[in-house]
């Protein structure tokens, strides 16, 4: 019958198929022997092979040692969608110039707030604006990209925050690899902004009202510090480990889209953005530069400023001389962001007890805003149980499943900054929402299971180049 004329057949197929193996197959059994035989007869002709120091050095593997800034022959590959390698092989997309862009934007910011369309307008010109900021430092580089240096980098961006311990920025050809490949981090930011519209998703209510009279939403901010004769001074934010400047462009993208659906002039002060960042590298300032000058020319907005502010360490006192910068404008910030450099430092900043975040948090001016991005969520726990013991009045939420935390400083009053306060609101209990409650316990459990990989002797490796054994 039927069935069984097709019970032989397979029958048949699979012990052709084990039995006897295809052409194709026994072509490639044969040339992957002829290949090992190769490889075994050159090295037992090389007599030096296990006693030259060359053949010692060349493992992809990175250690702890490794990651804090010795080099490595290690590196990650960059892949097809690399702009520098898109703008070495002449495959850049259409590159739209500022004049194009401000008309563009005159014409989809009009759409409704929280609309499909208002989004997909949104989407398609910030894409068409990173481009050409992008494409605009990639002409003023103060130091041209090198790309092997970059993909080492990129490589041990990596094991640093597999294990905790900071990569060296040192190589400023690196660092403009950095600067052209990593645009990503500035639409982030800028997608985090305009998502408050969003009605797919559920942010605190804390950001909410923390961000929606701000420039970057198109607000007129009636909390900005004014000058005696009335003037109101910009919006002013502040990126921790913020080289070459990615926040500012986010910021920048956001204000700038949504100043065209303000009741405010777009030239209006109260439109201002004034961005300062801070850096451990101090090799940073000439980017930032570059990067300030060359978003204020494709935005085509005077009241967009990014300054380099100086070194800045994470993981030491705010009042440590390496932060004498932040210090000084801890009390008149209102936006803090913090980009992707915590859990490369988390080993020093356990060990330091995180007293540079307890002490900023304390300092900091009433309803000030937080973003701190990680690529991995198992740091935040330690953040949590930093504000529950010693800084209560934080308000604390989470997005991207965790890969941004979001906080605001509530309560009290200005007075409530004296540095001799140690009680600053301390009574008051902390604000979190159930759901984010939640996730910290997650996020505990992936820590758990990050010491455990790391502790059972995982190595990061580098990827193997194509067509090698």
């Amino acid at each position: 019958n039927k069935s069984s004329f097709f019970d032989r057949a397979i029958r048949d197929r699979r012990s052709r198929s084990i039995g006897a193996p295809t052409r194709r197959h026994s072509a490639t059994m044969i040339s992957k022997s002829l290949l090992t035989s190769l490889a075994i007869l050159q090295l037992l002709t090389t007599t030096d092979a296990f006693s030259s120091p060359a053949a010692t050095t060349t493992s992809t593997s990175i250690t702890a040692d490794d990651a804090t800034g010795v080099e490595t022959n290690a590196r990650k590959r960059i892949g097809r969608k690399s702009f520098l390698q898109k703008q070495s092989q002449d495959k850049l997309q259409t590159i739209l110039t500022p004049d194009e862009l401000h008309n563009l934007a005159l014409s989809l910011s009009k759409r409704k707030r929280g609309s499909h369309g208002f989004y997909k307008g949104w989407i398609h010109w910030r894409t068409a604006a990173l481009d050409t900021i992008r494409h605009d430092l990639s002409q003023n580089l103060p130091q041209p990209a090198n790309n092997d240096q970059f993909a080492n980098l990129f490589f041990r961006l990596g094991v640093a925050s597999d294990l905790g311990q900071m990569p060296s920025f040192e190589d400023a050809g690196a660092r403009s690899g950095y600067a052209i490949e990593f645009f990503c981090r500035a639409r982030n930011l800028a997608d985090l902004y305009i998502d408050a519209w969003n009605p797919s998703y559920e942010f605190p209510d804390f950001w909410i009202d923390g961000l929606m009279d701000t420039p970057m939403l198109g607000g007129d901010d009636k909390k900005s510090a004014s000058l005696d004769d009335g003037e109101v001074l910009p919006y002013s934010m502040v990126s921790l480990g913020g080289g070459p400047g990615f926040d500012y462009v986010g910021a920048a993208l956001a204000t700038a889209f949504c100043s065209y659906t303000s009741t405010t002039e777009p030239s209006s002060q109260n439109n201002a953005v004034q961005a300062t960042i801070l850096d451990y590298e101090e090799g940073w300032g000439d980017l930032v530069q570059a990067m300030g000058n060359s978003t204020k020319h494709v935005l085509q907005n005077s009241n967009l400023n990014c300054n380099w502010g100086g070194k800045c360490d994470i993981t030491k006192s705010i009042f440590d001389p390496n932060n004498a910068a932040c210090l000084e404008i801890v009390g008149t910030t209102q936006l803090w962001t913090c980009q992707y450099c915590v859990a490369e430092n988390a080993n020093r900043l356990q060990e330091s007890k995180y007293i540079f975040w307890e002490e900023l948090f304390k300092h900091a001016q009433i309803g000030s805003v937080f973003v701190l991005s990680e690529v991995h969520p198992r740091i935040w726990p330690d953040f949590y149980h930093l504000i529950e013991d010693h800084c209560p009045y934080m308000q604390i939420g989470f997005n991207k499943r965790g890969r941004q935390m979001l906080l605001r400083k509530g309560g009290g009053t200005d007075d409530d900054n004296d540095d001799d306060d140690d009680t600053q609101s301390s009574s008051k209990p902390l604000l979190i929402s159930e759901k984010d409650r939640v996730l910290v316990k997650k996020f505990e459990e992936l820590a758990k299971y990050h010491e455990r990989k790391i502790n059972s002797g995982y190595k990061r490796q580098a990827p193997k180049t194509r067509g090698a054994r």
